[in-house]
């Protein structure tokens, strides 16, 4: 009798030590899964760093670029208002008014018209308002 239960504690034994292995076999499966997931995501991190370091780097230069081109129209239109309110003087008081440029000559229509082909839409507009207005006050 001693011997069936000495047999029964040894294969209980072996079950445990079987359990026991096989449960500290999926811990280090389970570890060795956890701890390449987190390389992986360190490195996806890193890349999406990168990523957005370079997203950023562009926008600033698309902004740099752009405040470039509206300095330029801005120029552009400020001259335009410029010419337009000489313009304007000439058609109103009937005086000229002195040029901007020396050896400059006045501003012609037809200049305007061409430089409509050229430029910005939006100083196609309002170039196209300007001769609609002068031309009502001059006829």
């Amino acid at each position: 009798m001693n011997y069936i239960f000495e047999n029964i504690l040894v294969v209980a034994t072996a079950v445990d030590l079987i359990a026991v292995a096989a449960l500290s076999l999926l811990v280090l499966r389970t570890t060795r899964r956890r701890r390449h997931a987190e390389e992986d995501q360190r490195a996806t991190m890193e890349t999406l760093r990168g990523d957005l370091a370079q997203l950023v780097a562009d926008a600033e230069t698309k902004a740099r670029t752009i405040d470039k081109v509206l300095a330029a129209r801005e120029k552009r239109l400020r001259t335009l208002l410029a010419e337009v309110g000489r313009v304007e003087g000439d058609v109103r008081g009937a005086r000229p008014a002195p040029p901007l440029d020396r050896g400059r000559q006045p501003l012609d229509p037809a200049d305007i018209l061409d430089e409509r082909d050229a430029g910005d839409p939006a100083e196609a507009r309002l170039l196209r308002d300007l001769d609609v207005r002068l031309g009502a006050r001059i006829a």
